[in-house]
């Protein structure tokens, strides 16, 4: 697997992953992708129940422009799948996950939000040729296609315009598929956050993905998930981490103790609040931290809330699902 390092282990890394014996690959910005051989992937670290979840206030209210919306599908269902005393889950309780791999090597994910487009990280497609990344959907496990996966390739990529190797500022991309999917039981799209929802500072949320299960530990084949507190401003402020590297475009999740955290190889992936129609909707994108599950290091992510108006002018006439009124 190839991890991300900056040459300066002061510096927080990206949380790409890649796999197989690979010689050194550059990136921009003083960013290099080193080789680690072992079999690696996306993580998360424990199951989840209803009652992780801690509502968030959404009395804050902006105006904001959004994109167009569908009328004949939802957002944010999944299937719940259990498993006791374990921590996997399945692709079905997160319909809309997408695994990336480049010429047989997995290293990144994304989310489905609409029919043509996967949400992402920019750090996971810039400096990339394209034309080889593969797209999985509707896949738990990566060691095997199951029959319910399928399988797209890349037509074009928006990376944000402003977008900061040196800080990961703008760490958010789309990209649009060669063919589109069919919505349906299987295949779902993830929601975007709720208009009226700006901030969510003491939720529980969840992480969901393929890649390692600590810093130091072999990485899941299989999908997993993990819940992490939302943390104030003033925490992410008082955080190891220097102050020229945290924007407002970006939010902390984790424990401050180090308990639980995203890990190499979940870059691009979704971190998920409920809604208040009981779906999850994405208000994150993993993107960057010092290792993983450090103490005073918590996970940074990208604030998907400020990327409305963005997402609408780079979909063009593609409509989102809206979240179910009613389960």
């Amino acid at each position: 697997m190839l991890l991300l390092f900056l040459h300066s282990c002061v510096y927080a890394l990206p949380r790409v992953v890649l796999q197989k014996d690979r010689s050194t690959l550059s990136t921009t910005a003083n960013v290099q992708m080193h080789v680690d051989g072992r079999n690696t992937g996306f993580s998360g670290l424990s199951i989840i129940d209803d009652m992780s979840y801690i509502d968030y206030d959404p009395s804050n209210k902006i105006p904001s422009k959004r994109p167009n919306v569908c009328n004949d599908c939802v957002c944010g269902i999944g299937r719940k799948t259990r498993i006791v005393g374990g921590n996997k889950t399945s692709v079905f309780e997160y319909p809309w996950l997408v695994s990336m791999s480049k010429q047989g090597i997995f290293y990144c994910a994304g989310s489905l939000i609409t029919r043509r487009h996967i949400l992402t990280a920019a750090h996971c497609l810039e400096g990339f040729e394209t034309k080889s990344i593969k797209l999985v959907i509707a896949d738990s496990d990566r060691t095997k296609l199951a029959s319910t996966a399928i399988v797209r390739r890349i037509k074009s990529v928006t990376i944000h315009e402003e977008f900061h190797t040196y800080n990961f500022n703008n760490d958010i991309a789309i990209i649009e598929m060669d063919r589109p999917v069919s919505l349906d039981s299987i295949v779902r799209t993830a929601c975007l956050p709720e208009d009226k929802a700006i901030d969510y500072t003491g939720a529980m949320a969840t992480v969901v993905g393929w890649g390692r299960t600590g810093e130091n530990k072999p990485v899941s084949d299989e999908l997993r998930k993990v819940n992490v507190p939302i943390l104030s401003q003033e925490e992410c402020d008082q955080a190891g981490y220097q102050k020229n590297r945290l924007t407002d475009n970006m939010f902390c999740a984790g424990y401050l103790d180090g308990k639980r955290d995203a890990c190499f190889g979940d870059s691009g992936g979704p971190l998920h609040v409920k809604g208040s129609y009981g779906h999850l909707e994405i208000i994150g994108i993993i993107s960057w931290g010092r290792g993983c599950a450090r103490p005073n290091f918590p996970g940074i992510y990208t604030k998907l809330n400020n990327y409305m108006g963005w997402l609408k002018d780079h979909l063009g006439n593609e409509c989102v699902c809206p979240p179910p009124h009613s389960l």
